[in-house]
């Protein structure tokens, strides 16, 4: 007999028998107890298993329009946000995500079209994004990881423009499958390091990514800040259903405090991707674009996913009206 186990049986269950968490319990993750760790890591399988499993229910059901908080409902995050003690605590040990960020108009737009499959069209003004995240920096070796994202400004049907992922570098099989079922088109590099002025993604042995960032004035820094987080603000994402795919729009709404910014400058970025790749031919070689870099922690409200469409042979078919 084999017997191949992931998640130990003293920990298997569903989600819903899981106990409440708070925003420090991973840190004590890694510190040298080996059962603790086991725990830790069956528990955020579980979770991760659970939403994975409502965001395909949710693609699959016809009559379903909007899931909020990956089926979770209004105002129930999976994870308690911090008290201003808390928080004070974990941006004093370093939290927050950081990350590079770039956004600029397309050298090829043959190729930028190639990748805004109907119903997707080109926006008015076509831009690529292009930034490397390191996310979750409060959370320990657990949960913590770093993200590369290409991206492309598409207009939806509904008049909505939203930015396109093409490509996500990311460290582990565990962060692929859980972008993958979201529609993301994540993949394991091999390496990924990320400092606040050089950031890159190695795969096959060789950089595939980076983002070089040089601090210093720009022409129009309103137009950066103007540009949020890039893809943060609406980002759209082909899931796959047997026979088709769904197009989904993840954006937030209201309620909870700001993010809170801990860092923002703007400068130059350098930005590289591998030429075999064809994403590469939408930026010049080895463009120079303006962009920034930035750090910040929290956020509230809830994070909500919208049908736009769905496309089985060869029929787009559109949600029926609210």
């Amino acid at each position: 007999m084999v017997k191949s186990v992931f998640i130990p049986e003293e920990y298997a269950g569903p989600a819903s028998e899981l106990p409440e968490r708070t925003p420090m319990d991973n840190q004590e993750f890694g510190k040298g107890d080996a059962e603790l760790d086991r725990k830790l890591s069956a528990i955020r399988q579980r979770r991760s298993n659970a939403l994975m499993d409502a965001v395909a229910r949710f693609a699959e059901d016809p009559y379903a329009r909007e899931m909020v908080n990956l089926g979770r409902g209004p105002g129930n995050p999976d994870i308690p946000p911090a008290n201003a003690e808390q928080l004070e605590k974990l941006i004093e040990m370093g939290a927050g995500t950081q990350g590079i960020f770039a956004a600029h108009e397309p050298a090829d737009m043959d190729v930028y079209r190639s990748f805004l499959p109907p119903p997707l069209q080109v926006p008015e003004v076509p831009m690529v994004g292009t930034t490397l995240l390191d996310m979750n920096r409060e959370a320990s070796d657990l949960t913590r990881f770093q993200e590369g994202r290409i991206t492309v400004k598409a207009l939806c049907p509904d008049g909505i423009e939203s930015w396109l992922l093409l490509s996500a570098p990311v460290p582990t099989l565990y962060h692929t499958r859980e972008g993958v079922v979201w529609g993301w088109p994540k993949y394991v590099a091999d390496q990924i390091t990320f400092t606040p002025r050089r950031a890159e993604a190695r795969y096959e042995g060789s950089v595939r990514y980076s983002l070089d960032f040089e601090p210093g004035p720009v022409e129009d820094e309103g137009a950066l800040r103007a540009l949020g987080r890039v893809e943060g603000g609406s980002s759209i994402s082909w899931h796959w259903i047997q026979g088709g795919s769904v197009l989904l729009r993840g954006t937030g709404r209201g309620g909870g405090a700001p993010a809170r910014e801990l860092a923002w400058e703007p400068g130059m970025v350098t930005v590289y991707i591998r030429p075999e790749d064809p994403w590469s031919k939408l930026i010049p070689e080895n463009a120079t674009v303006p962009g920034f870099y930035s750090r910040w922690i929290g956020g509230g409200g809830d994070a909500v996913r919208q049908k736009v469409c769905t496309v089985r042979g060869g029929e787009i078919i559109y949600p029926e009206p609210a």
